[in-house]
């Protein structure tokens, strides 16, 4: 094969000849066009010499195998065969083209999971891999890449995953607890490796997308009754009416609770929701015969789960504090919840706070994200003043608000 010695030797081929293999190994064949963009002195002799016609360094040539191939047949190397070359060339070289690789990996892909389809016990899981073994989404090059880097790996981690579909509570279940069915009650941590497939495959089995935050993670729990804690996450409710009679005015509901009350209302199917607790302690005392929700700061997955347990016809009205965080919690709520109703949410109301507290630059840049036009005054103040507001020393308004809509009288 004295071709070898004349291409492997001449360094105005190599780049054609790489080329060449690029194809070979995506086609199975070495067919059509090789394009040499700006040719180097080396390629422009090299080329001019075989194909005896001019090339010159720098410019950009399309040149065809078919005319490579007859250069050949007309030369002392008639015998010369592309996979000869790349075998005895580059070390790297392999007769199998991608293509054939390709359909090999997904053969043995297949057969690995009918294998494993015999030992799960979970519908769930098997009715997943037989909807999408051969499919080319997120999660399916997500397994198969586990695939590739440890077989054995990757089969104890969907027996686990099995355990887990197979045993999906039917009450309400603490997070940790339903984890264990693992031996391991971290295994569901949201931080943790461990629990990332589990979310992406329950996302496809409940026809949900694929978890990106932690809260989306929690509502995705929620629809298999899982919660990170339903007895510790609560919220503080106040003369709420429900379809039992409640022994308490004041109570708080955890998630368990609330998943055990239905057709909850307000007092005339009103409901005041505010951010501090201080603001119960006041309007407790004063006689108004109201329900009132507590927050508490940023809501939690307790208050969210009261919400969707609350009558359709019953009015929300939402006060929070005049600060970027608290601006953004009502722009969310208002967005979320067609029957919720900002109020004081105008200059007079921000400014009788009398804002003092100074807020920083880095806290403004998130009211960007505040849309609903009933926050817009306050947003701009803020902009303007940088100083926050806070409920507390807005009570003597908030009362006023209430009567108007409650009594329907106005009293100073």
């Amino acid at each position: 094969m004295d071709y070898l010695d004349y291409f492997k030797n001449n360094k105005g081929f190599e780049r054609f000849m790489v080329k060449a293999k690029e194809k070979y190994q995506s086609y199975g064949r070495v067919t059509g066009i090789i394009t040499l963009d700006n040719i180097t002195y080396e390629e422009a002799v090299s080329l001019t010499d075989f194909f005896a016609r001019k090339f010159e360094e720098g410019k950009t040539y399309k040149i065809k195998i078919s005319e490579f191939n007859k250069v050949l047949d007309k030369s002392k190397f008639q015998d010369f065969e592309f996979t000869d070359y790349f075998y005895n060339t580059y070390d790297d070289f392999s007769y199998l083209t991608n293509t054939l690789k390709k359909r090999k990996f997904h053969e043995e892909f297949v057969s690995f999971i009918e294998d494993l389809l015999l030992e799960l016990t979970s519908e769930k899981l098997k009715d997943f891999f037989k909807r999408n073994i051969n499919k080319n989404f997120s999660t399916m090059r997500n397994i198969k890449s586990k695939y590739k880097q440890n077989k054995k790996a990757l089969k104890e981690e969907l027996l686990m995953i099995d355990k887990l579909l197979s045993n999906i509570p039917d009450k309400i279940t603490y997070l940790p607890i339903y984890a264990s069915i693992t031996s391991n009650p971290h295994y569901l941590d949201y931080n943790a490796k461990s629990s990332n497939l589990f979310y992406r495959i329950l996302s496809n089995i409940l026809e949900c997308d694929i978890p990106n935050t932690n809260l989306d993670k929690t509502k995705l729990l929620e629809k298999i009754n899982v919660y990170i804690d339903p007895l510790s996450n609560y919220v503080i409710t106040y003369n709420l009416v429900y379809d039992k009679e409640m022994p308490f005015d004041v109570l708080n509901l955890n998630i368990d609770n609330i998943s055990k009350l239905n057709n909850i209302t307000g007092k005339s199917n009103k409901i005041f929701i505010f951010e501090n607790p201080s603001i119960l302690n006041y309007l407790k005392n004063k006689d108004l015969d109201i329900s009132i929700i507590i927050t508490s700061g940023i809501p939690n997955l307790a208050f969210y789960k009261l919400l969707e347990n609350i009558t359709s016809d019953t009015t929300l009205y939402y006060n929070g504090d005049y600060d970027p965080e608290g601006l953004l919690i009502a722009d969310k709520l208002n967005n979320k919840y067609s029957n919720i109703k900002l109020f004081l949410y105008d200059g007079k109301s921000y400014f009788n706070t009398k804002p003092s507290v100074s807020v920083g630059n880095n806290r403004l840049h998130k009211l960007e994200l505040v849309k609903s036009k009933e926050l817009q005054e306050v947003k701009s103040l803020l902009f303007e003043n940088k100083k926050c507001g806070y409920q507390e020393n807005n009570l003597l308004f908030i009362e006023k608000f209430i009567k108007i809509n409650v009594k329907g009288n106005f009293v100073v």
